[in-house]
């Protein structure tokens, strides 16, 4: 396993590398990527959605496992040629991917803070919009999930949200309001480097109101990097954060890992790869 994923970090310096290849540009031209824009009426606001489709999606007949990506703006290219290629070789699954994007990257850079939190950010943070995450859930549970199974060939069990940062929160913040929620779209949830530290902890101090079921259905799978770990007196150790989340959620349904030498920017891939393969397994 240690080398899989050695692999798959390096690889991701290819891709990225590569991203400006023929093969790159071909897709892009051909069928497996559609691009749309949705208004949303929860968030009340436009959003640029992209959809990469899994090789031979035409001709199969199959469903897919649908999984939607944050921060579509940075990550969905590059994320999307890996999954294929990685899927051709049988190192993911293949999949629908979905990704979530703004406008371009500087709408991104301050929406994304109005989207992907809860509560109202503490003034000190200085965040023009905050706390939306219940009105951007509401979006992709009751707006894009029925464009996307309508228009997709998608599996309903086999649905995966992922983000990063702050995206990692709100996928956090997702799993636990689908918990207790009576319907739920969602049911697998990956949270890279997620920012739990925002308001003092809340999200770390929500999940005590999680209610651990052995037979729960949804499950999430957490990561940083252990460069992120801080000496700081006024913040938590990752090791704390582990104890306190298995503590209240259960080891049934989450599985937290501490990738040693990475930081908080390097998590993104190998937490989406690892996450989808231990889903997979699962299943």
């Amino acid at each position: 396993m240690k080398g899989t994923f050695a692999y798959l970090i390096i690889s991701f310096f290819l891709i990225l590398m590569g991203c400006q290849s023929p093969k790159a540009d071909s897709v892009e031209k051909g069928s497996l990527i559609d691009s749309f824009k949705m208004t949303s009426v929860n968030v009340k606001d436009d959003f640029n959605i992209k959809v990469s489709l899994p090789e031979g999606y035409g001709t199969s007949g199959n469903i897919y496992p649908v999984i939607f990506l944050l921060d579509a703006n940075l990550y969905f290219d590059t994320f999307a040629q890996a999954l294929r290629d990685y899927a051709n070789v049988g190192l993911a699954p293949q999949a629908v991917l979905v990704g979530i994007g703004y406008k371009d990257i500087p709408a991104m850079d301050s929406l994304r803070q109005r989207d992907y939190t809860y509560p109202i950010a503490k003034a000190e943070y200085e965040m023009s919009t905050s706390g939306g995450a219940d009105q951007f859930l509401s979006f992709i549970e009751k707006e894009l999930y029925g464009r996307i199974s309508k228009s997709y060939r998608i599996d309903s069990t086999n649905v995966v949200l992922y983000g990063h940062s702050l995206g990692g929160y709100f996928t956090l913040y997702s799993f636990l309001k689908g918990a207790s929620a009576p319907v739920s779209k969602i049911n697998k949830f990956i949270a890279a480097s997620p920012s739990l530290h925002y308001n003092d902890y809340y999200l770390l101090s929500l999940t005590k109101q999680y209610q651990k079921k052995s037979a729960h259905s949804k499950k999430v799978y957490i990561t940083y990097g252990g460069i992120e770990n801080t000496d700081d007196p006024t913040g938590l150790r990752l090791e704390a954060i582990a104890d306190t989340l298995y503590k209240n959620i259960g080891r049934e349904n989450l599985v937290f890992d501490i990738y040693s030498n990475l930081d908080h920017m390097d998590t993104q891939f190998p937490t989406f790869f690892k996450g989808l393969d231990l889903f997979n397994k699962n299943d």
